[in-house]
């Protein structure tokens, strides 16, 4: 027994003093849930890649509005013929070796495209608002993730504390048995009965340090850190504030302006509709503008040729015009385009009401869960109150001789029980508060 108590007592040390190694640490920082929160929007890899998809988009929209410029093309080839073969002269078909070098440049304008451009260009638009807005959802849900994180490191951190509590208690009761057995008012087997609860204790404290180093790794990991080591974590302010100003109606009312996954599946539906009008586009003819240049030299082995400069005065060739092109009958391809454009819009328009409705659900499961949070936490306080005026009384009863070793233990499990579960309930009810909260923001 000796034995057992000695190595519980000693991994409980070194747990305890590892964790206050890792939160107390030289130069350690000791970071607030804000600063969790904005380390996290900036290092996180998720936020990370959700910036890249912004920029991607940003060059879908540029490369929308270019679609108005005109495209410019040059060429240049050069063509070595050997046997029979048209001459460049006149025509006729001669055995000559000959050398061709042409060169030409083109361009064109786009002057009417079934308003195609511009729906594209404020389609892209609307996408990127809708990456913009992703991002943004993604930042919420890391808030609420980091901010879980947070309160469970915190959570453990008071668990660890009640744990030592408890231990250095059971500690001080050994050396008063030890002293009442000196004086013959305490029997061996309560001596072995108190060292039996300081290994209990010890392994509790043992458990609960490992507890909270997990908690510190997994926030660590979210933030994107290196290592856990020298790594601390601020109180939070205010714990005890119960009142819930508004209800899931009002509040409901707020988030469908602010929350960014409502922002995003509106910004989609809007972009169907705009993918609509791009399909009709298909019905409308097209009207472009097209210039051009081309010239050539051509030389023939063994004749006398034309010299260079003059073939450049004679070979030039230069168009400009105008090209209409009207749609008559493509197979249905641009009816069936529109009618799918129309079915994406449906799709979507239900989409937002699923996201409206889910959202709804979440603010009332959110808003039950805090009130329910809330008076557990107002009961365990209570509980805990009494339990440590009992624990009192018991320790006092103790002393003097009128409690046996039994009843004061008895007492103290249920004292320790109590601060368990305010503790539980306390950050239980901080974590669905600042849910709710989360949800009654306004940006």
């Amino acid at each position: 027994m000796k034995h057992y108590i000695l190595l519980t007592t000693i991994a409980a040390l070194f747990f305890s003093a590892n964790t206050q190694a890792q939160n107390t640490g030289n130069g350690a920082k000791c970071w607030s849930l804000q600063e969790c929160i904005d380390y996290a929007n900036e290092h996180n890899l998720d936020v990370k890649m959700r910036r890249v998809y912004i920029e991607q988009q940003e060059v879908n929209l540029n490369t929308a509005r270019n679609r108005r410029l005109p495209d410019l093309s040059a060429s240049a080839s050069q063509t070595f013929s050997f046997g029979r073969s048209a001459s460049g002269y006149d025509n006729t078909y001669q055995d000559h070796n000959s050398n061709t070098i042409r060169w030409s440049a083109s361009t064109s304008v786009p002057i009417f495209s079934g308003f195609r451009i511009n729906n594209e260009i404020a389609a892209a638009k609307l996408d990127l608002q809708t990456v913009a807005a992703e991002l943004e959802r993604t930042k919420e849900d890391m808030e609420i993730t980091i901010t879980s994180a947070c309160l469970q490191i915190l959570y453990y951190k008071e668990m660890l504390a009640i744990a030592n509590k408890q231990a250095d208690l059971s500690r001080e009761q050994l050396e008063r048995v030890k002293k009442l057995h000196e004086n013959g008012r305490a029997s061996e087997a309560q001596i072995y009965e108190v060292e039996a609860q300081i290994a209990n204790d010890n392994l509790a404290v043992v458990q609960a340090a490992s507890d909270l180093q997990i908690a510190t790794l997994a926030l660590t990991q979210l933030l994107e850190l290196p290592t856990p080591e020298g790594f601390d974590l601020k109180e939070p302010d205010d714990h005890a504030d119960f009142m819930l100003a508004r209800k899931p109606d009002m509040i409901f009312e707020t988030a469908l302006t602010t929350r960014a996954s409502i922002r995003a599946e509106e910004f989609r539906l809007k972009s169907r509709e705009k993918s609509i009008h791009l399909a009709k586009g298909a019905y409308y003819p097209t009207l472009s503008f097209g210039a051009g240049y081309g010239n050539n030299y051509y030389k023939i082995n063994g004749a006398k040729n034309t010299s260079f400069s003059d073939q450049i005065k004679n070979n030039r060739n230069e168009y400009f015009g105008l090209n209409l092109s009207i749609p008559i009958f493509n197979r249905f391809a641009t009816r069936n385009s529109v009618r799918s454009a129309r079915l994406n819009t449906q799709l979507q328009q239900l989409q937002l009401e699923n996201t409206k409705k889910s959202l709804y659900k979440e603010i009332q499961q959110a808003y039950y869960n805090a009130v329910t949070a809330g008076e557990k936490y107002r009961s365990s306080e209570a509980a805990c109150r009494s339990a440590e005026k009992s624990f009192g009384y018991m320790q006092e009863k103790l002393n003097n001789g009128r409690a046996t070793m039994y009843e004061y233990n008895d007492s103290k499990t249920s004292m320790t029980k109590a601060l368990f579960n305010r503790t539980q309930a306390k950050y239980d009810f901080i974590l669905r508060k600042k849910i709710l909260e989360f949800y009654e923001r306004q940006h």
